[in-house]
């Protein structure tokens, strides 16, 4: 049988999602657009991590310009 319980638990999130949306079921409908939302989210999260490392290797490169510049100042 298609359409049982382990049928959708061997389903991957992308899978479940589709799987729930074409039902007619109003649950499965919003259950898979909640879920839709938290696959959503973790992808937003993994690049978030990727932008906030990217930025302090620039906030590490800037502070030893500035700290360069510094010592030149401090030199004169």
């Amino acid at each position: 049988m298609k359409y049982d319980r382990n049928y959708f638990r061997m389903l991957d999130d992308d899978s479940l999602i589709n799987e729930g949306r074409d039902s007619m079921d109003e649950l499965a409908i919003v259950l898979a657009d909640r879920l839709g939302e938290l696959s959503d989210a973790e992808t937003q999260l993994d690049d978030a991590k990727r932008e906030i490392v990217e930025l302090n290797a620039r906030l590490d490169s800037w502070m030893e310009q500035a700290n360069a510049l510094q010592a030149q100042l401090d030199a004169k």
